[in-house]
């Protein structure tokens, strides 16, 4: 820790290195000493608190160091995730709350740091990152491999400039260029590890031709019904990678180039549909689709299908929408039943159902059953072993099949 630090951030920053090391997210030595050693409220001066406001929409709060110190150095060293952008740097406030699409955020210290374990980095390696964000992770970086061995591509421009001015004030300077990070930065190549800190719907070939033999990509990737698969795969060449999918916890924004629909052209005619419609039993509890590994596969089965939540009348519904105007709902019923409708040129509910049907006849698999073969052409979902490939990640689309 720097010297001349008050004894309250000292604390602070003590407090959080502990709660990381109970929890087995933070277990190694020079992990340790780079959590120690970077100040996350350097990159944290303003974000946004989030909490529900009265109609259950999530509204966002200003916190600031000029508003009110002691709390927003708190709140920087919690385990939190906290928004630092909404619609693009389009919504601001600096008063009452405000309602927004979250853009960019610092990710809670707990998924940074696991994934900085799991990239198993050693001396001497060189790292591209892929997304910047507040870039307290390229600190970090910085600080356990040294500035000359990091490239760092943010997206956008404002938040890019602002985050070479934060490392800067450090003392790091590592190669931080603005950029589209899925074409990785060919002037720092080979690099030995890639770790992406935005959530991709792929892992980009760019990331592959640029990485060192035998190199690692590490990434959370996201498909259009919003579950994540983290995956961490080997390249073998720089057009092969193979690997295997962790877990589902680990999740960053959105890829801002993916294509999504909107959701309300989509949900207004399913609505109006769905009042006329007849319900039928369905076999498959609301409670069922909040299994994070079922929705993974659900995802892999519904191309560009989104997934909202919705109430009815008083009855919660989850929905399902398709761009081509096909829609399901699946709604509780009583006696712990549920009751699901469906509208459009496709029974978008069938495909649901198949793909829960496979699901449980796989075993009802974990993510980590999961694995991923990456070349140029395609990102290929496969289960247990790469010869029983299931599905496709493809570029843009998010949820594609």
């Amino acid at each position: 820790m720097a010297a001349g630090e008050s004894p309250v951030l000292r604390a602070l920053r003590s407090q959080l290195v502990s709660e990381l090391e109970a929890d087995a997210t933070l277990y190694s030595p020079e992990w340790r000493r780079a959590v120690e050693a970077v100040p996350r409220h350097v990159f944290l001066p303003e974000f946004f608190r989030d909490a529900p406001g009265t109609d259950g929409v999530t509204e966002y709060t200003w916190v600031s160091r000029d508003r009110d110190p002691d709390e927003w150095l708190r709140l920087c060293y919690e385990n939190k995730t906290w928004v630092t952008q909404l619609d693009q740097g389009a919504t601001t406030s600096t008063g009452s709350p405000v309602r927004g699409v979250p853009t960019s955020s610092s990710t809670l210290p707990g998924s940074v740091v696991r994934m900085l374990e799991d990239l198993d980095v050693g001396d001497g390696m060189s790292v591209f990152q892929a997304g910047g964000g507040s870039d307290y992770s390229t600190a970090l970086l910085c600080e356990r491999l040294g500035d000359s061995l990091v490239t760092r591509a943010e997206y956008d421009p404002a938040l890019s400039d602002l985050g070479r001015e934060r490392l800067a004030s450090l003392g790091h300077r590592p190669r931080a260029v603005t950029g589209d990070a899925a074409a990785g930065c060919p002037d720092g190549a080979p690099y030995d590890r890639v770790i992406a800190t935005y959530s991709p719907t792929h892992i980009p070939a760019a990331w592959l031709e640029q990485s060192a033999p035998r190199g690692v990509v590490l990434a959370s990737l996201v498909g259009s019904l919003g579950a994540y698969g983290y995956a961490r795969v080997r390249v073998e060449s720089p057009e092969l990678a193979r690997g295997r999918f962790i877990d589902s916890t680990v999740s960053f924004m959105p890829d801002r180039d993916t294509s999504t629909p909107e959701v309300g052209p989509l949900l207004r005619p399913a609505v109006d549909e769905r009042q006329g419609a007849e319900g039928v039993l369905s076999n498959i509890s609301p409670a069922m689709l909040s299994v994070p590994s079922l929705m993974w596969a659900v995802q892999l089965r519904l191309a560009g299908t989104l997934t909202v939540g919705l109430s009815l009348n008083g009855v919660p519904g989850r929905w399902f929408l398709h761009p081509d105007g096909s829609w399901a709902a699946l709604e509780p019923s009583l006696g712990g039943t549920a009751h699901v409708f469906q509208g459009g040129p496709r029974n978008l509910w069938f495909v649901i159902e198949a793909a829960v049907s496979e699901w449980f006849g796989a075993g009802c698999p974990e993510l980590g059953r999961y694995g991923l073969t990456v070349t140029p052409d395609e990102n290929a979902v496969w289960l247990d072993h790469p010869s029983r490939r299931i599905g496709t990640l493809e570029p843009g689309l998010p949820g594609r099949t």
